[in-house]
């Protein structure tokens, strides 16, 4: 008896590691559970499939991704596609955006993402074959205090984000990634906000984003 307890108690230890090292959350040091929300095909399930692949293509599958670790300048970023219409012109270029990938583990990894606004840390999926990857997650935003008639407001917003590409020696090459709008609010309610399903598809104007040590 007094041995089945030890041996129940050896199990539960390992049982409490294992649930512990096969998780993670935002920072590259605490691991917590990550709710099933964060797999692709679930990101892609709010937006039209055979309207959005036109545009924005396949991705890579696989459980061996290549190493994408380091840092990348998109630039100029270009707009591809949106189902917004003429509330999205195309001959927009937008502001560079900086990436920075690091920890890369069994598939996940940390993204730094510097936008023209704010930078932003996530953990990330990566799956891939070759030198070809896919990363996705979700990412929650919120404005405080949005002025609007008169009135404050809370935003939030949850968006599905894709990226797709070739790690070469030079960057990566045919960089790709789409925003997916999943969920959003307000509160007070009462501001107009982009619609479930909307989404935006950017890629590198020039074809590669360049290695860049930010």
């Amino acid at each position: 008896m007094k041995k089945n307890k030890i041996y129940q108690g050896f199990l539960l230890c390992l049982t409490g590691l294992f649930l512990v090292a096969s998780c993670t959350k935002n920072d590259t040091v605490t691991i917590v559970p990550i709710g099933t929300e964060y797999y692709v095909e679930d990101i892609l399930t709010v937006v039209p499939d055979s309207a959005f692949r036109a545009d924005f293509g396949s991705y890579a599958t696989g459980p061996i991704p290549p190493k994408i670790e380091g840092g990348y300048l998109v630039s100029p970023r270009q707009r591809v596609k949106s189902n917004l219409g003429d509330e999205w012109p195309l001959q927009v270029v937008d502001p560079n955006v900086f990436l920075r990938f690091t920890s890369q583990h069994n598939g996940i990894a940390v993204l730094e993402m510097g936008e023209d606004t704010e930078n932003t840390i996530d953990t990330v999926f990566v799956m891939g074959n070759g030198n070809a990857f896919t990363v996705y997650f979700i990412e929650n935003k919120v404005v405080l205090d949005f002025e609007y008639q008169g009135g404050t407001y809370t935003l939030r917003t949850r968006r599905g984000v894709v990226m797709t590409g070739k790690v070469t020696a030079d960057g990566l090459a045919d960089l790709r990634y789409a925003t997916i709008v999943m969920a959003a609010d307000s509160e007070p309610a009462g501001v107009p906000m982009q619609e479930v399903g909307s989404y935006f598809i950017y890629k590198d104007g020039n074809g590669l984003a360049e290695t860049l040590d930010w």
